[in-house]
């Protein structure tokens, strides 16, 4: 059976200071998209792709399904806030 939820995909976008709170992000292309300074409070990240995304400064309190794997991959700083089950220093230790 096909599955025919919708599926974002902004890869590659400029999204910049974007109030993504409570969104549903299951499945989503986020790559190499640029979120510096963005709002993810309460987002669902599951299966998102967040290869490249520039996370920088980004609001990520409170967001569920936000794996350590997912944001190895993104470009993030000690400006971004991490939701409390992640730690930057648990992100830049090697696996």
């Amino acid at each position: 059976m096909k599955d025919n939820r919708f599926r974002v995909n902004v890869a590659g976008a400029f999204l910049r200071r974007t109030d993504l709170s409570r969104t549903i992000l299951e499945r989503a292309n986020l790559s190499r998209a640029d979120f510096t300074g963005a709002l993810f409070v309460g987002a669902n990240f599951k299966d998102a792709n967040l290869d490249g995304t520039i996370l920088i400064g980004a609001d990520l309190s409170e967001a569920r399904n936000l794996t350590r794997e997912q944001l190895r991959r993104a470009i993030i700083d000690k400006t971004t806030i991490l939701p409390e089950y992640l730690s930057l220093e648990d992100i830049l230790t090697a696996a």
